[in-house]
């Protein structure tokens, strides 16, 4: 009886030194992938050529997830490159997202409004101006490019109409349809 109580507390011995083993080698892991993430992370915001601001990544068993944003395809190419050319990295997903600033929602609705308020501005300044006397100037906005168009009275009036519109903030450009009434 002796030997199988023996037999069974070298089992359990056995058992229990397995699991320590195992356990060990999880948080050694772990630990891994924790530094190897962290070093990921630096290399991505040190680089003076990348802004890895809204780059996250993960790393599980050596292999590393990015996601977030970037303005270009060469900034998600080139942080691909970076995490690859690190030693540790035994795999990549790259799930980053290709996001410019001027091609999102808002900043459509911001240039409308922008728009909107720009020929606001330029057809009230064309109604107050003194030596402009014409009410028959249409004014339209896009992209800060303002096209003039309508009825005036004069080449003076035509070329005044010009510089109040070029005046106005946000304009970029003047388009000049207007046409001399006879």
């Amino acid at each position: 009886m002796s030997r199988v109580i023996r037999n069974f507390l070298l089992l359990t011995a056995l058992s229990s030194a397995s699991l320590y083993v195992q356990a060990g080698n999880y948080w050694k892991a772990s630990a891994q992938d924790g530094w190897l993430d962290g070093y990921i992370e630096a290399t991505l915001l040190l680089n003076g050529n990348l802004d890895a601001t809204s780059i996250d990544t993960d790393v599980e068993n050596g292999k590393v997830t990015l996601r977030g944003k970037v303005e270009t395809d060469t900034d998600k190419d080139l942080a691909q490159e970076l995490v690859l050319g690190i030693e540790g990295v035994n795999g990549l997903e790259n799930m980053l997202t290709v996001f410019s600033p001027g091609d999102n929602e808002d900043s459509v609705v911001q240039r409308k409004l922008t728009d909107g308020k720009v020929a606001t501005v330029v057809k009230t300044r064309l109604l107050v101006a003194p030596d402009i006397g014409s009410t028959k100037i249409n004014v339209n906005s896009n992209k800060g490019v303002v096209v003039l168009e309508g009825q005036v009275k004069s080449d003076a009036e035509k070329q005044l109409a010009v510089e109040v519109a070029k005046k106005a903030s946000d304009v970029e450009q003047v388009i000049n349809n207007l046409k001399v009434s006879d």
